[in-house]
């Protein structure tokens, strides 16, 4: 067992591993209820490592997602392929 320097508090020691990977003990895992791909903040505070288990939440409902692809396949239909050169430039200038 191993004693903190900060205290006798116990403690588990972890070490950074290849590609500056660090595994967190079983113990924390099951009691914070981690899984595979977790996700983390990761910030500084005084001296210490902080992780912050965090949860995205998408940035588009899927139905917005729906209208979003809807509206890509209807707008694909009106692209056009246009070469480098005045056409190009002629094109950019009247969709301005």
């Amino acid at each position: 067992m191993v004693y903190s320097k900060w205290g006798d508090e116990k403690m588990t020691i972890t070490r950074l591993k290849e590609k500056n990977q660090v595994t967190l003990p079983k113990k924390i895992v099951e009691r914070l209820h981690l899984k595979k791909d977790e996700l983390f903040e990761v910030k500084i505070e005084k001296n210490y490592i902080v992780l912050i288990p965090v949860e995205l939440k998408p940035k588009y409902t899927p139905q917005e997602l729906e209208k979003i692809n809807k509206l890509i396949t209807k707008e694909k239909k009106k692209a056009k392929t246009i070469k480098a050169g005045k056409k190009f430039l002629s094109y950019i200038n009247n969709i301005k």
